[in-house]
């Protein structure tokens, strides 16, 4: 699972969990109300993040201690660098997956001052479910390693790898918080064992895609004057499973799965599902399902099938 869909994006899935009033933080616990306006996927994710920032930059708020800092397993492998982004979130606060839930913001990259960069990826380890006031959300806690695959333009020759991060950083309230880190990649550099380890052991937690044929879509529920609906899925579980998590293309969003009891077998799930403005139907939409098991986790791929409606 990679993250390119988040990398210098400019229509990332958005959920506004922070408002001004008086200079003062505003709770996440909101009303049913305020948390149905919280989530707004139709608009232009980091161009409208980096209006926020410059509006109200991360510094105006009372940010607890956060480090983030660049590691480097060592020197080019294999045609591409190792590396990770490393943030130690304080005690009790947690920041977000790639598909951040019914509130939250998914980490979102600006790679743009990079020098001699020709590709560069972000890989995801499995979030863990937050239930509050807010709804269920999908997040990380304590020290959050993603790894980094960075690509020269110019093999041979050094990259500076220059990362800017924009993420939410929750407690009982949310602030907007940044990170910009860096670090130049050398191709003979010498190896870091300690930083190989922290890449290798985030990098295990990170989905494989492998699909054995178990996760079923059942019924698919789209209501085209409105543009939402729900998808039934169904996984055969031998108690493997610990749980499943969703994520939908670009402008649509998949809810964290809910579940929906089991039989013959089989764990039951239903995920709500939103489209962009205008969307017509669901038909031939892809979601990504990400099946997190006791000893691994497995991403697989889904189309949405008007048949199941």
């Amino acid at each position: 699972m990679t993250g390119h869909d988040n990398v210098k994006r400019t229509d990332a899935t958005v959920c506004f969990f922070y408002r001004r009033s008086g200079g003062r933080m505003v709770s996440k616990r909101r009303s049913s109300m305020e948390r149905m306006a919280l989530y707004m996927p139709r608009l232009p994710g980091f161009a409208l993040l980096l209006t926020l920032f410059a509006a109200v930059p991360a510094a105006a708020f009372e940010q607890p201690p956060v480090t983030s800092r660049l590691v480097v397993a060592g020197g080019i492998e294999n045609g591409a660098y190792r590396a990770a982004l490393v943030i130690d979130l304080p005690d009790g606060w947690h920041t977000y997956w790639r598909n951040p839930g019914d509130a939250g913001i998914p980490p979102i990259f600006d790679v743009a001052k990079s020098a001699n960069l020709g590709d560069f990826s972000i890989d995801y380890p499995v979030p863990a479910r937050h239930v509050d006031g807010a709804g269920t959300s999908l997040v990380y806690q304590g020290r959050l390693t993603l790894p980094i695959r960075a690509v020269p333009a110019r093999p041979g020759e050094p990259v500076t790898l220059a990362v800017r991060v924009l993420y939410g950083l929750c407690e009982q309230v949310c602030i907007p918080a940044e990170a910009d880190v860096s670090a130049r990649l050398e191709p003979m550099a010498a190896a870091d064992p300690e930083a190989a380890a922290a890449i290798a052991a985030a990098a295990a937690r990170v989905p494989v895609r492998h699909d054995d044929g178990r996760l079923a879509v059942d019924a698919l529920h789209f209501d085209r004057k409105v543009g939402r609906g729900r998808v039934e899925v169904s996984v055969t579980d031998d108690g493997r499973l610990v749980d499943l998590f969703a994520a939908g293309p670009v402008r649509w969003y998949a809810a964290p799965p809910e579940p929906a009891g089991e039989d013959n077998g089989r764990r039951r799930f239903v995920v709500a599902l939103e489209g962009p403005a205008g969307a017509k139907g669901a038909d031939g939409i892809a979601l990504s399902f990400v099946l997190a098991e006791r000893t691994g986790a497995f991403e697989v791929v889904r189309r949405l099938d008007a048949a199941t409606e």
